[in-house]
């Protein structure tokens, strides 16, 4: 039978149910962990309809990791721009507002589900 093996394991039961919404039946789809990978296989049989899911399923997969480092890219650029609130010396009027904007960024990953979810922090005045 043929395996399709991926390496971020929270995208298996998402496919699962695409391909069950494309019709191919429970049974056929099989999945197992294999250390940070994970794989299907399925029946020989389904294998041109499953290939055809699976690759828009990748595509999919492949667009949110590009959004979440672009995020991510985001976030970090601006941390460094804020790199200056805590210098010694620093001539923050708000030392508290700065210091909860820069937690918000540093939790944005976490926070937030999607990349579509994100509110961005607003700096301090």
């Amino acid at each position: 039978m043929p395996t399709y093996e991926f390496d971020k394991p929270h995208h298996l039961s998402r496919l699962h149910d695409e391909l069950i919404a494309d019709g191919i039946t429970p049974e056929s789809v099989r999945g197992q962990p294999d250390g940070d990978k994970f794989w299907i296989t399925v029946p020989a049989i389904v294998q041109p309809q499953v290939s055809a899911v699976v690759e828009a399923h990748d595509a999919v997969a492949i667009l949110e990791e590009l959004a979440w480092e672009f995020a991510r890219t985001k976030r970090n650029r601006l941390l460094q721009e804020s790199d200056w609130t805590d210098l010694p010396n620093s001539p923050v009027d708000n030392p508290n507002g700065w210091e909860d904007y820069r937690t918000a960024l540093r939790d944005v990953p976490q926070t937030f589900a999607t990349v579509d979810e994100i509110v961005w922090p607003t700096k301090p005045a």
